[in-house]
């Protein structure tokens, strides 16, 4: 049984305060093909309609000549949704395999890079994932960053080829943060509790608020942490229990500057960064070489529901520092934009793998000592990425519009 409970507040101008609470309980999820959730009703809005940037200029959702998506930030409110995983569920031909917080793999229409393996953190992904203008998915494992203060998350139907790069063969997710604004000061704190398999404790804290320094300079700042409950017990030598190995934490932020110098121009400097920290993984074991019901040499072990067994402690941590640069100008009716971006990710698997090279040393023959050396599998993961773009647009009325950069 999963219960959470949860209370958000929101600061607006002149400092009103609306909070509100809610408590629930939650039947099991199971993954599905839905439709298109309906028109979502905030985000950029132009009357009823949506105003969407998934052709690299503000049009209306009905206008985008292409299959497109939008969760708005109501619509990932109203449904609950605190990974991207949630949020699939309500998006048609959006596919998350999931084997933990960080160990995520995106599909749309059924294309990704094939089977998820945690021995291969490194392998590229097949559907771009953007941060507004800069890309983040630069391994297998699609960055787990949380959904807080976003104003939506579109999802392009692939191939993505002609405006979007970064392997974006099955198509593009893209995540639109809530920008600084001169014209207000506004902010947020949302915490929740929940409690998993009725002694695993978890829930998160998140905070974001929007300064206007100057009438030319604002700052919006955001910070969250998260506690995952673990639910997985671990068996060790000697018969102890473990118990909620795979729980972890979750922690980062992230801070824009808006500086507006002059009409028509505005510089944008931002700095991201966050780290997942799990202690195990979500591996439920039938059988282990050291744990089962036909071993003669040793105790003989039934494992149960939700039960693995360990020789040694496992680990999965993932750290994500990214910077970047959106400078935009509008010069005699054309719109110039440049975006410098810089990510560092560090990615550390590290498990058991004792079975494994155990059952090999029973097939050489190996005495029994040498078959129960606890054996540590790490992959470590480290990709660094550099990025420019420099991109012209009309920006006129006219029944002929262009677009050119790269």
């Amino acid at each position: 049984m999963h219960a959470s409970a949860s209370a958000r507040a929101v600061l607006a101008s002149g400092f009103s305060v609306i909070a509100f609470a809610a408590c629930a309980v939650a039947t099991p999820a199971f993954a599905q093909v839905a439709p298109d959730a309906a028109a979502p009703q905030e985000a950029q809005a132009d009357g009823n309609d949506i105003v969407v940037t998934a052709n690299k200029r503000s049009t209306t959702i009905q206008n985008v000549p292409f299959s497109i998506n939008a969760q708005t930030a109501e619509d990932i409110r109203r449904s609950g949704a605190t990974t991207l995983e949630d949020v699939s569920r309500n998006v048609a031909g959006l596919a998350i395999q999931n084997l933990g917080p960080g160990q995520s793999q995106v599909g749309i229409r059924g294309v990704s890079a094939g089977q998820v393996a945690r021995d291969q953190p490194g392998v590229k992904e097949q559907v771009g994932i953007y941060l507004d203008e800069s890309v983040i998915s630069l391994s297998l494992f699609t960055s787990d960053l949380d959904l807080y203060d976003l104003n939506r998350i579109e999802t392009l139907r692939g191939p993505q080829g002609t405006l979007f790069g970064s392997g974006s063969v099955g198509g593009t997710i893209r995540y639109i943060t809530n920008q600084p604004t001169t014209s207000r000061i506004e902010g947020s704190v949302e915490a929740n509790v929940n409690v998993v398999d009725e002694d695993a404790l978890g829930g998160h804290l998140k905070g974001a608020i929007n300064l206007p320094l100057s009438e030319k300079v604002a700052v919006r700042a955001v910070g969250y942490y998260t506690r995952y409950a673990g639910f997985i017990d671990a068996r060790r030598e000697g018969g102890g229990i473990d118990k909620n190995v795979n729980d972890g934490e979750r922690y980062g932020g992230r801070i824009a500057v808006l500086i507006k110098p002059v009409e028509g121009l505005s510089i944008t400097p931002r700095f991201i960064y966050q780290k997942i920290d799990v202690n195990g993984f979500n591996r439920q074991e039938r059988y282990n070489l050291f744990a089962n019901s036909f071993t003669t040499t040793r105790p003989k072990v039934t494992l149960g529901e939700r039960e693995q067994y360990l020789l040694l402690d496992e680990k999965f941590t993932d750290d994500i520092k990214i910077g970047d640069l959106t400078i935009q100008a509008n010069v005699k009716g054309v719109d110039i934009t440049t975006v410098t971006s810089y990510t560092d990710r560090n990615i550390l698997v590290s498990r058991d793998a004792s079975a494994l090279t155990g059952s090999v040393s029973v097939d050489l023959g190996f005495p029994t000592a040498a078959v129960l050396l606890p054996s540590n599998l790490r992959d470590t993961t480290k990709v660094t990425s550099f990025t420019q773009e420099i991109r012209f647009a009309s920006a006129y009325a006219s029944p002929f519009q262009w677009l050119i950069g790269g």
